[in-house]
């Protein structure tokens, strides 16, 4: 009999789904028999019910998508354990149901055949070797940022912002050609760890940018283009090794669970509304405002360069919504009306790209109230004038959510690119102060 050696036998377990911790082989999660079911409300009362099952019944719910509006239809994964407790909930509140989906591992397992297949990016190799449609994990996408640095030198330039909670770096790449006293614009993806097409999207548009220079002189000419693929590191290795449904970075236990949702942590009108003291529960909103090290290297770098920036973007999965500030309360900045003109011109601009329906507003208007968010932040801490959120395809009749096939995936990053060159163009020739 031969034996394996011990890094062939960590490669046959991870091909069989264990992970490896610190020398411990562990199973990774699976979601048989996890339901995602579309719930329709149609009054408030319904929406009491919906929150109640966190709140009162104490089950740990986990909204795909959460209401828009009264009526209105809302996404909720349900683990086999809690069906029948949930479904009760349900009758007995007059509120109707249908699956859109059974079983849940079904997608992740057609989700792993296309992963097991895809193009790896590895360390040393020539950007032009990246498959934009594929998804890429964590350390792959580091491996591009540098390569690209190394063959673009005088267009391109890494830097890391600051550690992860497991002391992962906060990596971004910097695109522009030399110049002085430019503008800055900022984007980045995967603040929410499973939200794999946010961060395929940042690949695209680096991609695009530096393959791609003559068709975007005038934004790699006028200003200087901060990309950070990844936000939440930990987070988004998590999702690959251990499970892909994971929301939140990996800070805790508290309460025996981990993590806080990054994008109700930022210190800006924190905890007002749209999320939870639970630490158990996906939108828990950290222990206190700005209390992720994660949340805290990046208002450190944005307010550095506070003085530059011009627009900041936060791409997130799902619904297909183009939003402005604020999400707090049912507010406004004051120059809303300069903020819902570009967000219409680019909201076309991204449906023109592939016949999408993207619908465009403030947070509260399109989907629901959110303190601590990033765009919050930026527009009413910092100032940025142009802060923006799109949440990605699919939309809210899809029956894929966050497990999009790779399929999908260049149609996705090019819509969004679409909108957001619109934007950093207005920031780059708005001449106001």
């Amino acid at each position: 009999m031969v034996v394996p050696q011990k890094g062939a036998t960590v490669l046959l377990l991870l091909a069989l789904g264990a992970v490896v911790v610190e020398g411990l082989v562990l199973p990774k999660r699976t979601f048989h028999g996890h339901s995602v079911l579309r719930i329709k409300a149609n009054h408030n009362a319904h929406v009491e019910a919906l929150r109640s099952l966190e709140d009162v019944h104490g089950i740990n719910v986990d909204f795909w998508k959460s209401l828009k509006s009264v009526p209105g239809d809302a996404h909720l994964r349900v683990a086999a354990e809690d069906k029948e407790k949930v479904l009760s909930i349900l009758k007995s509140e007059g509120l109707e149901h249908d699956v859109i989906i059974d079983n849940l591992q079904e997608k992740i397992d057609r989700e792993n055949a296309e992963l097991a297949n895809r193009k790896v990016f590895k360390a040393g190799d020539h950007p032009s070797e990246i498959a934009t449609d594929n998804y890429h994990n964590l350390d792959e996408i580091l491996a591009y940022l540098d390569s690209v640095a190394t063959t673009y030198p005088t267009l391109a330039s890494t830097q890391s912002i600051g550690k992860s909670h497991q002391n992962r770096d906060l990596k971004l790449i910097k695109i522009g050609k030399p110049g002085t006293n430019k503008k800055a614009v900022f984007i980045n993806g995967c603040q929410h760890a499973r939200e794999w097409l946010g961060c395929a999207t940042m690949v695209y548009i680096i991609n695009e940018l530096t393959t791609k220079q003559s068709t975007y002189d005038d934004l790699l000419t006028g200003l200087d283009i901060y990309i950070l693929p990844v936000l939440n590191p930990d987070g988004y290795a998590y999702t690959w090794a251990s499970d892909r449904m994971w929301r939140k970075t990996r800070s805790g236990p508290r309460s025996g669970c981990y993590g806080v949702d990054p994008n109700r942590n930022w210190n800006y009108k924190w905890n007002v509304a749209g999320a939870s003291r639970n630490p158990c529960s996906e939108t828990y909103d950290g222990p206190s405002a700005n209390s992720e090290v994660e949340t805290q290297a990046i208002t450190s770098f944005l307010g550095a360069n506070n003085k530059t920036l011009k627009a900041y973007f936060d791409i997130h999965t799902y619904s297909e919504d183009f939003m402005y500030s604020y999400g707090y309360a049912d507010v406004y900045p004051v120059d809303v009306t300069k903020l819902k003109k570009v967000a219409g011109q680019a909201t076309s601009a991204v449906n023109s790209a592939h016949g999408e329906s993207f619908k465009y507003g403030s947070i509260t208007d399109v989907i629901y109230p959110a303190s601590g968010s990033s765009i919050d932040y930026a527009k009413g801490l910092l100032g940025i004038d142009y802060s923006y959120a799109m949440e990605l395809r699919p939309d809210e009749n899809s029956w894929d959510g966050f497990i999009l096939p790779t399929s999908q995936i260049l149609d996705g990053a090019s819509e969004c690119w679409a909108g957001v060159q619109l934007v950093f163009r207005a920031a780059l020739t708005d001449t106001t102060d």
